[in-house]
């Protein structure tokens, strides 16, 4: 199983339904909270080219925010990259 990554803030609302779906999935994830953290902000920007949050990761894959894996689980696409199958 590929590690999943979600950078978050508290007060986003987007935040907590991507880190809900997670959860509803069952699959284990790691949490960052990139409040006041310029660095990482800094970084999230570069590497996914969005400045909103949360940002996933899937096996160091970006795959946007919580309406972007939102919309992949809809399809049936996400279920498969959780489970480490090639896309």
């Amino acid at each position: 199983m590929p590690e999943v990554v979600v950078y978050t803030v508290a007060w986003c609302p987007y935040c907590r339904m991507a880190v809900q779906l997670l959860r509803d999935k069952g699959v284990p994830f790691e949490q960052i909270d990139v409040d006041g953290n310029r660095e990482k902000r800094a970084w999230l920007r570069e590497v996914t080219g969005q400045s909103t949050v949360p940002q996933i990761f899937v096996g160091g894959r970006s795959l946007g925010g919580y309406t972007d894996v939102a919309g992949m689980d809809r399809r049936g696409e996400l279920d498969p990259l959780l489970a480490g199958e090639p896309a």
